[in-house]
């Protein structure tokens, strides 16, 4: 039981330690096109998408793990998500189906 008790106080502490030093990373959308094309980011990092464009966009993943579906997004608007898993995921538009950008969580 005490073993236990240690192995879940130290995964806290790791856990809590790599979110310590999280970091809000921004993507623009602007020309129809995400900036930048590839993210890389620690796990716990803030993505902050911004809608720079003055068209309406949608954010989506389809990536297995990954998944999310942020309906329209209207010029101007922004929209937070925190990284909460590791590995790599495709985000796309489905309004402009060319628009996609890459993220990578270490």
């Amino acid at each position: 039981m005490r073993i236990l008790f240690s192995l879940l106080v130290a995964s806290a502490v790791l856990i809590s330690a790599g979110t310590a030093n999280a970091e809000e990373l921004v993507v623009s959308q602007k020309k129809k096109r995400f900036d930048p094309a590839l993210l890389n980011a620690k796990l716990g990092d803030t993505v902050l998408f911004d809608n720079d464009d003055r068209y309406a966009h949608n954010l989506f993943s389809e990536t297995l793990g990954f998944e999310f579906n942020i309906r329209k997004q209207m010029p101007g608007d922004k929209h937070e998500m925190t990284l909460d898993k590791l590995g790599n995921f495709v985000v796309g538009c489905v309004i402009h189906p060319r628009m996609k950008m890459t993220i990578i969580v270490e």
